[in-house]
């Protein structure tokens, strides 16, 4: 099975479209040993608390870095890996794979080591040399590659809404983003980043992959995008972390965007 049909066999067990982003930052900075194994402590708890508040409304649930780094990939990060998939749910390592194809295997397996189902790639390195150890490893681990398309700030369109050139002699030329959904086509990755602060992007998108490849959208809440925009525009799934994280009710705000997706 690929992740992908993980993702939406999810979706159709729970009736929802909602992947929880856990960005629970610590504060390590000037702390003693003790403090610092306090802190992490109590960022991992917190981790905890949201997701076992949010599950039933939950397809996945998306790590980024500000909770890996102080926890540990191979302390409490595997603790809560192991918590979701007794729920029945899958984690998503947003890491940005970004470097040559020797230090990319590394950073994937380090990941997968630790128990996440798929990895977040960036498709500006390329294949040869670049993604396909990631995606090689990926395929034989039975683990899921999702690539970046078009990011949620403010600022993404001064890279991915760059012109390249589509011919040798330069003559042609298309947006950065469209070279990297033609890409995740091509490569068949499991999803596609696309902010949920773009929804003509996302439109866009949707036109070139139809339903071969989901379309992610992060950018739900804090960052201004919502829920039903991104859906009606065709995002198959959307990623919501601060504003989850950051509620006094964190199930009660997972359950309003669960059903906005439905």
């Amino acid at each position: 099975m690929t992740y992908k049909r993980k993702l939406n066999a999810a979706s159709f067990v729970r009736k929802t479209k909602l992947i929880v982003g856990l960005d629970i930052p610590a504060e390590m900075a000037g702390k003693t040993i003790d403090a610092r194994a306090a802190e992490r402590e109590r960022v991992e708890k917190e981790a905890m608390r949201i997701i076992e508040a949010t599950a039933d409304y939950a397809v996945a649930y998306k790590f980024n870095r500000q909770l890996v780094l102080p926890i540990g990939v191979f302390d409490g990060v595997p603790r809560l890996i192991d918590a979701i998939h007794d729920l029945g749910l899958t984690a998503i390592m947003d890491c940005k794979i970004n470097d040559v194809g020797s230090t990319n295997h590394h950073i994937a397996r380090y990941y997968f080591d630790a128990g996440f189902d798929a990895v977040i790639a960036n498709p500006l390195v390329g294949m040869e040399g670049g993604l396909d150890s990631v995606f090689k490893l990926a395929k034989n681990r039975e683990k899921g590659v999702i690539t970046l398309c078009y990011m949620s700030h403010p600022a993404a369109h001064e890279g991915y809404g760059l012109q390249v050139a589509t011919d040798e002699k330069m003559k042609q030329h298309e947006p950065l983003y469209v070279s990297f959904a033609k890409k995740a086509k091509l490569w068949e990755t499991d999803g596609v980043i696309v902010g949920a602060t773009y929804p003509e992007k996302i439109r866009e998108i949707k036109r070139i992959l139809g339903d071969t490849v989901p379309i992610i959208c992060p950018g739900v809440g804090a960052q201004g995008g919502t829920a039903k925009v991104a859906m009606e525009a065709g995002a198959s799934y959307v990623i919501v972390a601060r504003s989850i994280c950051n509620a006094d009710d964190p199930g009660m705000v997972a359950k309003e965007i669960a059903e906005e997706t439905r």
